[in-house]
C-alpha cells in the first residue's frame, strides 16, 4: 500500500505542476512589453510538457528513471508520447520538440531572435495539444486548465510558414543569427522523427549536410522543419466582432497565390444591406408565390449559402430568413431560362416537395 501511495503522489505532483507551468506560459506570452516574456513563455511551456509527458508515462507504467535516480530528458519523454504510447501525432511531437529546443537554447546559450509569428504558432499548437492530453488522460485535473485565456492583437500578422521560409536564405550563412534560429527549429523536428534519437545533431554537422547539397538546391526540401510546415496548419489570432443577435462565420478558402495567403481578410457585414429581401419581397419581384420561390431556392441549393441567404434571430425561438441581391438575380436568371419550371414536377432528378 505504501508503494502505491508513493506512486500516486509522484503522479499528482507532475500533473499539478505541469498545469501551473502551462498557465504561467500563457501569462508570460500575454504580458505587455516585458523583457524576456517570450523566452519565459517558452521555458514554462517546455516545463509543462516535460512534466505532463512524464505523468502520462508514469500512468502507463513506463519507466522514466535511470539507475542513478535521474529521470529522462524532456525531449525523450515527449518523444515517447509519439513513438511508444502513441498519444500525439508526429506534427504535434515536432511542435513540442521545437519548444523544448528553444528552451534548451534559452537556458544554456543565447535565445535566437525569432519573429512573433513563429512563437505564436508554437505556443498555440503546443497548448492545444496540452489541453487535449490533459482532458484524455487526467480528466479529474482537466477543470484546472479548461478555461479561456484572452490574447489581443492589433498588428497585422502573417504565419509561421511564411517567416520560416525567410530563414531558408540563411541556411548556408553559418555566422548569422538567423542560421542558428533555423538550426534550432530543424534539429528539434529531426529529433522528433526517430525514437532512437539521443541528442541533437551538432550545428557543425547540420551545416555540413546543407553544404553538401548543390548550391542551387532548394534547401527547404531537405529539412525536417520544412516537412513539418507542409503538414501542420498555420495559426493566426484575429478578433471577430459580431452584433447582438447575429452569428459569426469564419471560413478558409484556397488562396490564388502565396502573397494572398499571408493576410486575413476581415469583412464586416450589415445584414440589412447585404440581405435586403424577405421571401415575400423575392416573390413580388419574380411575380411568383412564396412557395414557388422557396422551392426554387431549395432546388438550386441556395439556402444556407451565405452568398444568398442568412438566418437572423428575431425572438427567443424565432428566426428571420433574409436574402441577398445575388439570390434575386440568380432566381431571375433561372426563371427566364426555364419559364415552364414548377415545383410540383421533377427536373434533372430533383424532386421538389
Amino acid at each position: 500500500m505504501t508503494k502505491r501511495k508513493s506512486h500516486v503522489m509522484k503522479y499528482q505532483y507532475h500533473i499539478n505542476t505541469s498545469i501551473n507551468a502551462a498557465k504561467l506560459s500563457i501569462e508570460m506570452f500575454n504580458r505587455i512589453e516585458s523583457i524576456h516574456s517570450k523566452q519565459a513563455s517558452i521555458i514554462f511551456n517546455a516545463q509543462a510538457w516535460e512534466l505532463l509527458a512524464k505523468a502520462v508515462l508514469i500512468k502507463k507504467k513506463k519507466n522514466i528513471y535511470f539507475a542513478d535516480g535521474k529521470s529522462i530528458t524532456a525531449e525523450k519523454a515527449v518523444n515517447q508520447l509519439y513513438h511508444v504510447v502513441h498519444s500525439i501525432s508526429l506534427e504535434e511531437n515536432q511542435t513540442i520538440q521545437q519548444v523544448i529546443s528553444l528552451r534548451n537554447e534559452a537556458l544554456h546559450n543565447i535565445y535566437p531572435d525569432l519573429d512573433e509569428e513563429i512563437i505564436t504558432h508554437l505556443i498555440y499548437w503546443s497548448l492545444k495539444t496540452f489541453h487535449r492530453i490533459v482532458k484524455d488522460e487526467f480528466r479529474s485535473y482537466f477543470i484546472k486548465f479548461d478555461k479561456n485565456y484572452l490574447s489581443v492583437a492589433f498588428k497585422d500578422y502573417t504565419f509561421y510558414s511564411h517567416k520560416l521560409n525567410k530563414l531558408f536564405a540563411y541556411s548556408r550563412k553559418s555566422k548569422s543569427e538567423k542560421n542558428r534560429a533555423l538550426y534550432i527549429l530543424d534539429r528539434a523536428c529531426k529529433f522528433a522523427e526517430d525514437i532512437e534519437s539521443d541528442t541533437y545533431i551538432p550545428h557543425k554537422d547540420w551545416l555540413d549536410e546543407i553544404k553538401s547539397r548543390p548550391r542551387k538546391a532548394r534547401i527547404g526540401r531537405h529539412l525536417s522543419v520544412s516537412n513539418y510546415t507542409n503538414k501542420q496548419d498555420n495559426i493566426i489570432i484575429v478578433p471577430v466582432e459580431t452584433p447582438k443577435g447575429y452569428k459569426s462565420e469564419v471560413t478558409s478558402t484556397k488562396a490564388k497565390n502565396a502573397s494572398e495567403s499571408l493576410n486575413v481578410l476581415v469583412k464586416k457585414s450589415d445584414p440589412e444591406v447585404d440581405y435586403p429581401f424577405l421571401l415575400s419581397d423575392l416573390a413580388r419581384h419574380l411575380e411568383k408565390t412564396s412557395y414557388f420561390v422557396r422551392s426554387l431556392a431549395k432546388h438550386l441549393n441556395l439556402l444556407d449559402n451565405r452568398e444568398y441567404h442568412t438566418s437572423i434571430k428575431s425572438g427567443k425561438k424565432s428566426r428571420l430568413q433574409k436574402y441577398s441581391n445575388k439570390m434575386l438575380n440568380h432566381l431571375k436568371e433561372f426563371v427566364a431560362k426555364n419559364p415552364h419550371w414548377f415545383p410540383a414536377k421533377k427536373h434533372n432528378n430533383h424532386s421538389i416537395s
